[in-house]
């Protein structure tokens, strides 16, 4: 099983070497000054570096995704809700040219606006709220259990970094369309990325929280095509586990298909049911986005050492084709 490397202090700078890899923890300092002002006429902060804090609540009553992101030249926001007992599902998204300022870092120590969507990140805490179409809002209590990954990008591109941190308490409430529902528990998870993708990005992405058959809590994050693999993990009680490259398995739409998942190791395989999806086809110009989330339920089997187990789940995949 692949393992990951002791805690980095913070990210590269121009001309560093043998920084590739999955990091125990944090990254503090994720400053990338030295990198975005390469340029005054097009400098990286606004062509290249792309940088999202993605909040995620699955459990078998209810799912929400929330998310900031700071495109460079264009931002977005979006935030969604599925109620598995009913059926309902309702989204709302923000588009806005130059959305946040030239000076604007991205890190998780900025607070992070976007027209009616706020991101307020602490040492120990990230607070979501929304006013818009519906309410949306939610506190989300860290675990400093998860992992850093600075990956390569391409040849005219320096690196891409991802922190991803699973099962945090949550806390929270929808209010819309004469419904108010209140959602808690250890089902929250964190994506916060930024850096320098490639100009075509593409990938397949897999986020979920579940518990094995024998009551352990499970969570795992998957990713193909896009950062060498290097960020592929589980948590079994809240401890990480690195793992090996992925195979995502699905006809399109992803909405109507019964995924397959499984690492090269044979420590995972899953089966995923999508209920619905969460889609968008962006065209900006410069930026051009499509993707589909879908969202449902998990089960399979993961293999630790010689012990087996099965589990079940709740969580995303993700089909994604971006050219930025």
């Amino acid at each position: 099983m692949p393992e990951f490397k002791p805690q980095r202090a913070r990210l590269p700078v121009p001309g560093e070497t043998g920084i590739f890899g999955l990091y125990e923890g944090p990254i503090a300092d994720t400053r990338t000054h030295a990198w975005d002002f390469n340029s005054k006429l097009l400098p990286r902060r606004r062509t290249e570096r792309k940088a999202w804090i993605y909040l995620g609540f699955f459990s078998r009553d209810f799912y929400a995704g929330m998310a900031i992101v700071d495109a460079g030249y264009l931002a977005s926001a979006f935030s969604y809700v599925y109620i598995p007992s009913e059926k309902f599902f309702i989204e709302d998204r923000q588009v806005r040219p130059l959305g946040f300022g030239h000076d604007f870092d991205g890190t998780l120590n900025d607070t992070w606006r976007l027209g009616p969507y706020e991101i307020l990140p602490t040492q120990d805490k990230i607070v979501f709220n929304m006013r818009g179409q519906f309410d949306l809002s939610a506190c989300f209590t860290r675990r400093h259990n998860g992992l850093s990954t600075i990956a390569p990008s391409d040849s005219m591109r320096p690196f891409h970094f991802t922190y991803k941190e699973m099962l945090m308490a949550v806390e929270g409430e929808f209010i819309g369309t004469g419904r108010r529902q209140k959602f808690s528990g250890d089902f929250g998870i964190l994506d916060y990325s930024k850096g320098y993708p490639p100009r075509r990005t593409e990938w397949n992405w897999l986020s979920m929280v579940g518990k094995t058959e024998s009551g352990k809590s499970l969570a795992v994050n998957l990713v193909d095509k896009f950062n060498e693999g290097i960020e592929n993990a589980l948590w079994l009680d809240g401890k990480p586990m690195a793992l090996s490259t992925a195979h995502f398995h699905y006809i399109r739409p992803a909405e109507k298909s019964i995924w397959r998942i499984l690492t090269r190791d044979n420590v995972f395989e899953a089966r995923f049911r999508p209920f619905g999806a969460r889609s968008e086809n962006l065209n900006a110009g410069l930026l051009r986005s499509q993707f589909v989330q879908p969202y449902g339920t998990f089960d399979g089997q993961i293999k630790i050492g010689e012990q087996t187990e099965k589990f079940s789940g709740f969580g995303v995949t993700e089909d994604h084709l971006a050219l930025w």
